[in-house]
């Protein structure tokens, strides 16, 4: 049921005076605007003893206005103890000539409120006009009792959350279960119970919602961490892969005393109305009694974390290391000299039985190497290529001095007393063929002929005129009018990178590379940074990204399609630094702080500036198509005149109707730029770039800017596009004057705080 508040007729004679006396705002005539539909009914599950929450999303308001208006919504009748609001920004703006607008509402039912049918009013003010008129719209709620067997009740909000940290662990009772929800990014759940020495516990979650993926960490009365489990797939003795709930299994408590217990999710990510179910359950002896630490723990133990990572020496073997109980994984570390190559590698065929090929029955060893902060991710290998076992092996040459860390897992988190292997780390000052692992483990020795680009790689500054590049060589025509030019030699450019990001960097910076091309790179000389990050919609809750100095690649979905041009993609990254949020999903962001980096210059360059000043100047503009760039932006964020003749290379060659800005000749000529590339295996002349799926739109307008760029004062144009930033430096050789910006190295600066390695 809608209900107008319309004003009298003689209220109405009155105002309509008073207009001709004098100017008055744009009064809205009352069927002007209205809720579609203007009443709806829902039944909602009772989720007693948590809060019931029903989200409308329905419910449209129409504006019939041959004007623009603007809403503020308010809920004047609301059953005592309920909340009800909307979940967009207040107030709303509503185009005229009958558009709508979706008003998403949510309505929060307390506890212990009997079944029954309640209403709740929802009514629209509009504010534009004088006086205010209104319209409302009805919402009845029936509230029933849940159908037996139905799923646990969603815990958000909670009435009363566990503990966020080991101080404040909330005390659980054996054998008694809770629901509680990670409601929010990042939350995490402490809870502490009472254990008898000598007795058996499991820790376990039960059932979780889908979104989640937690794990669970173990500590005792010192702070200690004694076990964790991320995945626990053998519940009742089958094994399912596909099963990612968490389990502390038959725990033998060492004293009498509490021992804590950590839930959280582990990305990080939770969220609104994502639930699960803790118990502590007690065992009189456990069901796998043997599987105990002073049976599983090895001479390394405790190495479960990276910062109890044991170290192995160069040229060392550590002996009979355990992969006990179920879900172990061992940390290692060592001391690494940049241009040295090492190898690192597992060996369980000392245990296999003489009738077992040299395979150790459950023995998969899984090896992951990480950077110097123990979080980036650099290699990985399950199977020694080519071996006979299943044993693993990563060979490294790093950029810079440090020490590095290394993770051993099993496949499938399978653990034992007989799983063993020896793990040893081999260092080559000077890479040759007999520097390497003994045949039995690397059966085909690397060719010394093959010069692999280490990941980490330096890089050229900023102007990149002094690595000049050598002359293009003359292209010719094959039979089919293509001008082509074959490629000789083998082109590796790292190892353990998706082939897919090794072919979009090859197409366009590879000429580079190899002096068959004269222009400045698009992504950089090699790839920076490899490693996973948080992504919803992936099968794994992760994607894989590349850094470059100059961007960032990605890809969303392993399983997709490797054919489809969307299989890999160029990340937003600028416009995530400019409007201060973390892209974790195809939706889904992360509140962060707008960049405070340069978008050009050196990162000390005071007078630079910087992606957040960008936000207030990514409105759209008209189209100025013809006219010159004639505006300069001060590092305060203010625009005035450029002082100065116009430049005819400036002129607007292209107006962007999607975001509403325009594009200078000098950049149209770069994006839409023919030249050597290389494809399928050989040099030709092509297009360069698909520059909306690797630059995007523009974001802003162009400006000059007046920054200090390797030390000197220049004058640089610079536009802001939704994955990268063009700078045009007039002064600078004529091959080198538009460039990248360096993107991905900003954005890792901005997101993680530090440098790429």
């Amino acid at each position: 049921m809608t209900r107008l508040h319309l004003r009298s007729l003689s209220f109405a004679a009155l105002l309509l005076m008073l207009t001709i006396v004098a100017p008055a705002p744009l009064v809205a005539a009352p069927q002007d605007f209205r809720w579609d539909p203007a009443s709806r009914a829902y039944t909602v599950t009772n989720q007693t003893p948590n809060n019931t929450v029903l989200v409308v999303s329905d419910f449209r308001l129409r504006n019939d206005d041959t004007t623009a208006a603007t809403f503020v919504i308010s809920f004047p009748e609301v059953p005592g103890g309920w909340q009800a609001s909307t979940t967009i920004a207040q107030p709303i703006a509503v185009n005229q000539a009958t558009t709508s607008a979706v008003i998403p509402i949510r309505i929060i039912i307390p506890p212990n409120t009997p079944n029954g049918v309640r209403t709740v009013t929802v009514r629209a003010t509009r504010t534009d006009v004088t006086p205010n008129q209104t319209a409302e719209a009805v919402i009845q709620v029936t509230l029933v009792a849940p159908a037996p067997g139905t799923p646990p009740p969603s815990a958000c909000p909670e009435l009363s959350d566990p503990g966020n940290n080991f101080d404040g662990a909330a005390l659980i009772l054996v054998d008694r279960a809770e629901r509680h929800g990670i409601c929010t990014v990042g939350d995490e759940d402490w809870y502490k119970f009472g254990a008898v020495a000598g007795k058996y516990y499991s820790i376990d979650i039960p059932d979780m919602d889908a979104g989640l993926d937690l794990s669970l960490e173990l500590y005792d009365s010192n702070r200690r961490l004694v076990d964790s489990n991320d995945d626990f797939p053998f519940r009742g003795g089958t094994q399912t892969l596909t099963d990612t709930r968490p389990l502390i299994q038959s725990f033998r408590a060492p004293t009498n005393g509490f021992f804590y217990v950590r839930v959280r999710d582990t990305l990080g990510i939770g969220g609104s109305n994502l639930s699960y179910t803790i118990i502590v359950r007690g065992e009189s002896y456990g069901p796998f009694p043997p599987f105990v630490s002073s049976l599983c723990n090895d001479i390394y133990e405790q190495d479960g974390l990276p910062e109890l990572a044991r170290q192995i020496n160069q040229n060392e073997t550590q002996r009979g290391r355990l992969l006990c109980p179920n879900g172990d994984a061992d940390w290692v570390k060592f001391f690494a000299l940049a241009g040295y190559t090492y190898y690192l590698y597992t060996n369980t065929r000392p245990y296999a039985p003489p009738d077992a090929n040299g395979v150790l029955p459950g023995a998969d060893t899984l090896l992951f190497l990480f950077g110097r902060d123990a979080i980036t991710l650099i290699d990985s290998n399950n199977n020694i290529e080519g071996g006979t076992a299943l044993d693993s092996l990563v060979r490294f040459t790093p950029s810079a001095d440090g020490i590095y860390y290394a993770q051993v897992k099993n496949v499938g988190d399978i653990g034992g007393m007989f799983i063993r292997y020896d793990l040893t780390l081999k260092a080559c000052p000077v890479e040759q063929p007999a520097c390497a692992p003994p045949p039995d483990i690397l059966p085909a020795p690397p060719q010394a002929t093959v010069a692999v680009v280490p990941l980490a790689q330096e890089v050229a500054p900023l102007i990149e005129a002094s690595g000049a590049p050598q002359s293009v060589p003359a292209l010719v025509e094959d039979a089919s009018g293509e001008m082509i030019v074959a490629l000789a030699g083998a082109q590796p450019i790292a190892r353990q990178i998706d082939p897919a990001f090794i072919g979009i960097w090859q197409r366009v910076d590879l000429p580079v590379t190899a002096g068959r091309a004269k222009r400045a790179w698009v992504w950089g000389p090699a790839p920076r940074l490899a490693r996973s990050e948080p992504y919803i919609q992936s099968s794994t809750g992760l994607r894989q990204v590349l850094y470059f100095d100059k961007g960032r690649l990605e890809i969303n979905n392993p399983a997709g399609d490797r054919n489809a041009a969307s299989f890999v993609t160029a990340g937003l990254l600028v416009s995530e630094m400019v409007m201060g949020r973390v892209q974790i999903g195809d939706g889904e962001y992360m509140a962060h702080q707008p960049a405070m980096l340069p978008v050009v210059g050196d990162l000390d360059s005071a007078n630079a500036p910087t992606y957040a000043m960008f936000s207030s100047l990514a409105s759209p503009v008209a189209d100025r198509t013809g006219l010159s760039v004639s505006d300069a932006l001060l590092s305060d964020g203010s625009v005035r005149p450029m002082v100065g003749p116009a430049r005819p290379e400036t002129r607007i060659a292209h107006f962007v109707a999607a975001t509403g800005h325009n594009i200078p000749r000098i950049f149209w000529e770069y994006l839409t730029a023919s030249g050597v590339v290389y494809d399928n295996g050989a040099y030709r002349a092509g297009r360069v770039l698909d520059w909306v799926a690797v630059v995007g739109y523009p974001i802003s307008e162009a400006y000059w800017v007046r920054v200090r760029v390797g030390g000197v004062e220049r004058d640089v144009l610079v536009q802001l596009f939704e994955r990268r930033v063009l700078t045009y430096t007039p002064d600078e050789q004529p091959m080198w004057r538009v460039q990248m910006g360096n993107v991905g190295q900003h954005y890792y600066i901005w997101r993680y705080g530090s440098s790429l390695p």
